[in-house]
Parts: C-alpha cells; structure tokens; sequence
C-alpha cells in the first residue's frame, strides 16, 4: 500500500516508536509548478505465517508487523494535512554599477544596473491562518508597516488576485536589513511573500509569472527571481539573467549611517547632464573579463544621494582613503545609504573609534546565488545576521 504523497515536499522521513509518529521534513523542495511526485521512504511491511498443530489439524495464525498500523494511520494524516508553515531567507542586494540612462514620459527613470544577491537578509516565516479576510504581520523592530502599505502585505494581495485563491497568513518578519539603505529589502520580502503563497497553493503559477505580476507593485522584486545576478534594465523590471566569474566567496562589507536617503529626493536632484557616459554594456564586459574594480563600480545616484546628505559624501571619502588597498572598490549602493567595501569584511578603525559612527550599521557579507528551482538559502554568517537558518517547511 503506497503512501500518500504532497506535492510540496520532495524528501520525507517517517521516524516511528511504539506509540508516536514524528514526521521530518528536509530543507529542499521542488521548483514551482512542479507536478513530479515522489514517493516517500515506505517502512517494511513484513507479516509472518506461523503454523500450529491443534487437535489434528493445521490452524494458520497470520502475525502483522506493528508498523503496519503505523502506515495506516500515516496515509491517513498525508491524505488530510498539506503545508502549513514556512519559514524562508529574505536577502537583500547591492548594486555593483547602477547607470541612469534617462528619463521616461511615465515620470520615470531608465536605469541599466548590474544587480547582485548577497548573504545579508530577513528571514520571514508564514503559517496558515484560520482566518479567510486577513493576513496579520508581526515584526521585531519598530517603524515598519503592518498594514495593506507593507509590500509583504501587497505581494499576498497581488496572488490572491492573480490565481483566486483564498489562503491568509500569519507573518513574523525578522528584520536584519535596514530600511533606507539601498538594498532593497522590502522588494525581496515582496518577492518571497510571493514564493511562499505559491507554495501554500501547490504552486498555481511558475517563475515567470511571479516575475512579470511583481512589477505591478514595484520595479525592484522582479530581479529576485532571477539566479541572483541579473543585468536589469526599463525600471528595473526587466531582467536580464547572466554569469559572471566573480567568486562567490569574495568578502564585503556595509557601512550604512543612521540617515536614510529618500530615493525621491535623490532622483530628484539627479541631472541627466552630469550622469557618466560610460556604456552600461562596456562596463559588464569589463566586469566579466577582469572582475570587480573601482572604474566599473559607478553609480550615478552618487552626486545627488551625497547633496541630500553631505556626510555620506565624507564617510565614503574617509573609507576609500583609510583603506590602503583594503577594497577593491568603495561604492553606495542603489539611492542610499549603503557604502559597500568590497574585498574585505572589515571595516576601518576610525569606524570603531570615532564617537560619529557610533550608530552606525555594519555587516559583512559575500555573494550569493539561487539554484535552479530553489529560493534563497543563507550559506554564510555575517556580522548583522548569525544563525540565519536554511529554509523549512512545516506539515
């Protein structure tokens, strides 16, 4: 008799004693819309003819296997229960060069930015809720939405929209990424909202369309269903998949001011006129051939983050001429605030020793790809997030 299977889940292990079942389920699953079934590891049934003589004649006892009884009430809890909690990483990303190229009639910009997923992110776990009219946020730090405002929030909303399903949820979101920092933490909480309601609703839609529906809510989530390094352009939202030989493993750091820059005030002061010139094209070649270096790393909202706030002009001057050779490159990331050193997880004494940067945000952090069918996982511990577990699924 074969167990009953969830598509949510690949691998399943069913631990037995005499009188429990404890089901463990492993970190991996199968990419979306995925219809394959795989059966679960099946106990041996063994069952034992014994023969007896009694009174001249042969009696036949027929002896099961007490694990027998175990499958059976197994099937019936596989035929009654699907997933109910999830807890997955939310990372955020840098923006290793970030040209402005114009400004469209919408009132936007067009920009052309080398987009890259590091190990520094949130980690946000949903449970079904009993409830069929709302979703309930909860955080650990304070200033963040809860409302239908928080794009988590919106991201629910646009899939209950998009596929008619009727799943609400309760949400902890574990904040590790700070707001106003460059690094678009918000869009990849929006993406993974995403990912996890199409998991609760065994997968309705693919990749590709959770893309596309992202950018109705904001030009940054589509890239988070990319492998983690995309070639992004329009918005943002198109997104362009590639392959870089820049190693994984090369360490960074964050330094992010309590100040937050207001990505509308930095635009507007941004004059297409004093923008670089250099081809966003000729840059990724750069890139590819010769890695991550100062000249490529540029980034147009630079002149105009720095006149909304002048002390982010100084605190990366202060950290490009403390460093000595101890970053490949210095560089804000998206609108602000973020400075990123690249090539070290260190950043420079005057960081610790000076009463200025007391409050300042640090982290180190490294690069990060997505496998193929797979979100996120955390593959390193840095400053701001240890312990950041690898994500779980829950029956």
């Amino acid at each position: 008799m074969a167990m009953a299977s969830s598509q949510f889940f690949c691998n399943h292990q069913l631990h037995t004693s005499s009188n429990s079942i404890r089901r463990t389920t492993l970190p991996s699953f199968r990419p979306h819309g995925s219809s394959s079934f795989h059966p679960k590891p099946q106990l041996q049934r063994t069952s034992f003819l014994r023969l007896r003589a009694s009174a001249g004649r042969k009696q036949v006892e027929i002896v099961y296997d007490p694990d027998e009884r175990i499958n059976k009430l197994a099937d019936e809890v596989d035929k009654n229960t699907g997933l109910s909690r999830l807890t997955l990483f939310s990372p955020c990303k840098i923006n290793v060069f970030l040209r402005i190229t114009g400004k469209r009639a919408d009132g936007f910009h067009d920009l052309a930015s080398l987009f890259h997923v590091i190990s520094l992110g949130d980690i946000i776990k949903f449970s079904l809720s009993p409830s069929k009219t709302k979703d309930r946020l909860s955080t650990n730090v304070p200033g963040v939405p809860l409302d239908d405002s928080n794009l988590i929030i919106k991201a629910l909303n646009l899939f209950r929209k998009k596929t008619g399903t009727d799943n609400f949820f309760w949400i902890h979101l574990d904040k590790k990424v700070p707001t106003g920092a460059g690094l678009g933490g918000g869009s990849s909480n929006a993406a993974t909202a995403l990912w996890a309601a199409n998991q609760f609703s065994g997968c309705l839609a693919n990749e590709k369309e959770l893309q596309e529906w992202s950018s109705e809510i904001g030009s940054d989530i589509p890239f988070f269903f990319s492998n983690g390094a995309a070639f992004c352009t329009g918005r943002g939202e198109v997104v362009e998949d590639i392959s870089l030989p820049i190693p994984l493993d090369i360490p960074m750091v964050l330094v992010k001011p309590p100040q937050a820059c207001s990505t509308a005030e930095v635009y507007k002061r941004l004059r297409l006129d004093q923008t670089s010139k250099v081809d966003p094209l000729a840059l990724l070649e750069k890139l590819s051939k010769n890695g991550i270096s100062q000249d490529v790393c540029i980034n147009d909202l630079e002149p105009p983050a720095f006149e909304v706030l002048p002390s982010l002009k100084r605190l990366k001057q202060r950290i490009v001429a403390a460093s000595r050779g101890q970053y490949d490159a210095v560089f804000m990331s998206g609108s602000g605030s973020t400075i990123v050193g690249v090539g070290s997880p260190d950043p420079p004494q005057f960081i610790y020793d000076e009463e200025e940067y007391q409050d300042v945000f640090l982290s180190e952090a490294n690069f990060i790809r997505r496998a193929a069918g797979q979100w996120y996982t955390h593959t390193s511990s840095t400053d701001a997030c240890s312990n950041i577990p690898n994500q779980s699924m829950e029956e």
